[in-house]
């Protein structure tokens, strides 16, 4: 069970409502060393091939290492990413699928089977994929999310190519593309419980501002304007979307993820 009187954290703490049992997301995250991976088809079939260096490989496990931290403090402690397993795959990825729009990414199929041989009969219900691209290969984003329908065995799916690593170091808030990707399947798990988008902006809605004083983070502004402005971090928008601090467009009061509504999924939970 959890209370509403959950309050606006201040930022850089988490603010625990005292019987709030967080949603626990138990997560895997496969970290492929290498890639060779046939795309396309007929005589238009092509193969991407990348390795991750040592220091790339480094940065991207000292990232994945800040991801449930940031889930449990900026969400206030609705949710809890437990356990969140790290394993890195020594054989390379070996196919990527069609995304649309002439788009291709390491889709679930792609991953099923080393997913199902590397979790050792655990179930989780998010997964990262982590693989390095050939820089050339057309794909469907930095990273691609399917909800748990479309993921593998009931999880959500994220893959992400680790071509960004080299940024890491001078990003503010460097795990915030990870929690992005987890938040489209925590999006698409809330979605087909019924929550509507009058009760929970979507992901994609930071042009809206916080219910929050103007003197804490966006700053009276919009998510984006405060990102784009030189903040170049979408926590913000992030903490206000998982705790009900997003102001509704119309200015009356605040919408979002509340404790009522976290508590609708009826997955494992821990106090």
């Amino acid at each position: 069970a959890s209370r509403s009187d959950v309050r606006p954290c201040r930022r850089g703490t988490i603010c625990l409502v005292s019987d709030t049992v967080p949603q626990v997301w138990r997560t895997l995250a496969l970290v492929y060393v290498a890639t060779n991976a046939r795309w396309g088809s007929g005589p238009l079939k092509k193969r991407c091939q990348g390795v991750m260096s040592r220091p790339e490989r480094e940065a991207i496990h000292a990232i994945l290492e800040r991801v449930p931290a940031a889930v449990a403090q900026w969400s206030g402690g609705q949710a809890a990413m437990t356990p969140f397993d790290v394993v890195e795959v020594r054989r390379p990825l070996r196919s990527l699928s069609h995304s649309g729009g002439g788009n291709w990414w390491a889709a679930p199929r792609d991953c099923r089977d080393d997913v199902r041989e590397l979790a050792g009969g655990s179930k989780y219900d998010h997964i990262y994929v982590l693989w390095p691209s050939d820089g050339q290969t057309p794909l469907c984003g930095w990273g691609c999310t399917a909800g748990p329908r479309d993921g593998i065995d009931g999880a959500g799916f994220s893959a992400i190519v680790s071509d960004h690593w080299a940024t890491l170091a001078t990003d503010p808030d460097p795990e915030q593309g990870y929690v992005h990707e987890w938040l489209h399947a925590v999006e698409s798990t809330y979605r087909d419980l019924g929550v509507t988008a009058e009760q929970v902006p979507t992901l994609h809605d930071a042009f809206l501002t916080s219910c929050r004083p103007p003197s804490e983070p966006p700053f009276g502004v919009g998510y984006n304007v405060h990102h784009d402005g030189g903040a170049r971090t979408w926590r913000p928008w992030y903490e206000d979307l998982m705790t009900g601090q997003v102001r509704r467009p119309n200015g009356t009061g605040c919408f979002g993820m509340t404790p009522e509504l976290w508590g609708l999924r009826t997955g494992p939970a821990t106090g």
